[in-house]
C-alpha cells in the first residue's frame, strides 16, 4: 500500500507552521499503484534446465575381410542452466517528498527518518503512518546542471534517542550540525529545527579549509565518534568528526582530507563496514563527468587511507550493508545521466570493484537496512505534471538482499 503525503509547506515560513498544525497524518490517500518491477532482464520465473539429446551413434563401416567392431556409446551428460534471480520489487511507501536525502532507522521501534527539503519526516511502517518531527529550516541550492533545493541532508542516530542531523540549508560556512532528541512515538506538535539539544559547527572559512564547510551530506556514528562528509572546500574533500563522551558529542573538527588523498572530489555517501574497523566513504566525483566515483576505505582511529577502488559508477549517494548477508550497496544517483540511475551490489575482489545493477531508479539517494534486512530508500525523482505535487518518495524493499 503507498502512502501519498500532500505537500505541506509552500508559500513561506509563516505559512508553513499554520499548515502542519492544519493538516498532518489525516491528508494520506491509500494508492495500490506504487511497485516497480527491477530491470526486465532479472526474471521472476527460474528457467528450467534444458536437456541435451545425446549424439546418434555412427553406422560401423563395412569390411570384407573382418566386420568392425561396434563404438562403445558415449553417455553426455544434459547441461544444466543456472536459474536467473527473480526481478526486485520496490515498493512505494511515501510520496509528495521534495528532494528527500537522508535516511535512518531507529532501534526498537523500526521508524524511519526521513530528511527532506522541508524537515524531518518519520515513517511508521507497523501503522503506516507519516509525520513530519522537525522543521522550520531555510533552503540552499545544490548541483551542478539540474540543481535542487535543499534542507536538511545526511541523518544517522546516535543511540536510540539522539538523532544526528548534517545540514544542507544554509550557505557554506554557517551550515551545522545538530542533534535531537526523538522519543518512539510521532511529536503531538513538530519541532522547530534550532531546538537542538545540541548544535555543532559552524565550520568557518580559516587556514584548513578556504571557502567554510557546509553540505554536510553523509553521517555515521560509531566506535564513539560521529562522522560527517563535507562539500566546502573542493580542494580538501573534507569529513568532519565530533568525538562523543558520555553520550555527549564533542566539537566538530576536520579530520580527512578525501581530495587530498584521492584525487577524487566530492565525499558524499558514508558507513561502517560490518566489524566496525573500516570507515567506508564513497567519493561522488565531478557531476558532470561519467564512472569517476570511487569507494574508499579509512583507519577511523587514525583516518589513514587503506585502499581506493574505482566503481565504475558516476555519483554514488547511498552506501549500505546488508545485516543478513554482509554484502556491500550502493546507489547512484548519475547527474549527467539519470537514466542509469540505480541500485547496485558492489562486489570487491581484491583491488576490483564489479557493480552489478539490481535495479533502475528514478535519482536515488540514501538507502539504509533495518535489522530484518528490509532495505528502504530515498529517490529524488522527476517533476511530473502537476506541479503541486513533489516527484520524491521514499521506498522499500523487502528482505532479500
Amino acid at each position: 500500500m503507498q502512502w501519498n503525503l500532500h505537500q505541506i509547506f509552500k508559500a513561506s515560513a509563516c505559512c508553513l507552521t499554520a499548515l502542519c498544525l492544519t493538516l498532518g497524518s489525516s491528508l494520506l490517500v491509500a494508492d495500490e499503484k506504487g511497485d516497480k518491477k527491477g530491470d526486465a532482464k532479472k526474471e521472476t520465473k527460474k528457467e528450467a534446465p534444458k536437456k541435451e539429446a545425446p549424439k546418434k551413434k555412427e553406422a560401423p563401416k563395412k569390411d570384407a575381410k573382418k566386420p568392425a567392431a561396434k563404438p562403445a556409446a558415449k553417455k553426455v551428460e544434459p547441461k544444466k542452466e543456472a536459474p536467473k534471480k527473480p526481478a526486485v520489487t520496490v515498493k512505494t511507501l511515501v510520496t509528495n517528498l521534495e528532494n528527500p536525502s537522508g535516511l535512518a532507522i531507529q532501534d526498537g521501534t523500526g521508524h524511519v527518518f526521513v530528511a527532506s527539503r522541508y524537515g524531518i519526516y518519520r515513517y511508521d511502517a507497523k501503522g503506516k503512518t507519516v509525520d513530519l518531527e522537525i522543521a522550520g529550516y531555510p533552503t540552499d541550492v545544490y548541483g551542478k546542471g539540474p540543481k535542487y533545493n535543499v534542507g536538511p541532508l545526511g541523518v544517522a542516530f546516535l543511540g536510540k534517542d539522539q538523532l544526528v542531523v548534517g545540514d544542507g540549508s544554509r550557505p557554506d560556512g554557517s551550515e551545522l550540525v545538530r542533534i535531537y532528541k526523538v522519543g518512539d512515538k510521532p511529536v503531538a506538535k513538530w519541532a522547530k529545527e534550532d531546538t537542538a539539544a545540541q548544535t555543532l559547527g559552524p565550520i568557518k572559512a580559516g587556514p584548513k579549509t578556504a571557502k567554510g564547510e557546509g553540505n554536510f551530506y553523509g553521517v555515521a556514528v560509531g566506535g564513539g565518534n560521529i562522522f560527517v562528509t563535507c562539500n566546502g572546500d573542493d580542494t580538501k574533500g573534507w569529513v568532519a568528526k565530533s568525538v562523543v563522551k558520555d553520550g555527549k558529542a564533542g566539537p566538530l573538527e576536520l579530520t580527512i582530507a578525501t581530495k587530498e588523498a584521492t584525487k577524487v572530489d566530492a565525499p558524499v555517501a558514508i558507513t561502517f563496514s560490518p566489524d566496525g574497523k573500516q570507515l567506508v566513504i564513497a567519493q561522488m566525483g565531478e557531476m558532470n563527468v561519467a564512472n569517476d566515483a570511487l569507494l574508499t576505505f579509512y583507519d577511523p582511529k587514525t583516518g589513514k587511507l587503506t585502499k581506493s577502488l574505482k566503481t565504475g559508477l558516476s555519483d554514488i549517494a547511498g552506501l549500505a550493508y546488508s545485516p543478513k548477508t554482509k554484502k556491500l550497496y550502493a546507489t547512484d544517483f548519475s547527474w549527467i545521466d539519470t537514466k542509469k540511475g540505480g541500485l547496485y551490489e558492489l562486489k570487491i575482489a581484491g583491488d576490483k570493484v564489479t557493480a552489478e545493477k539490481i535495479v533502475s531508479l528514478d535519482k536515488p539517494a540514501a538507502i539504509a537496512f533495518d535489522k530484518d534486512g528490509n532495505l528502504y530508500l530515498t529517490a529524488f525523482g522527476t517533476q511530473g505534471k502537476d506541479a503541486e505535487k513533489s516527484p520524491g518518495s521514499l521506498a522499500m524493499i523487502k528482505a532479500g538482499l
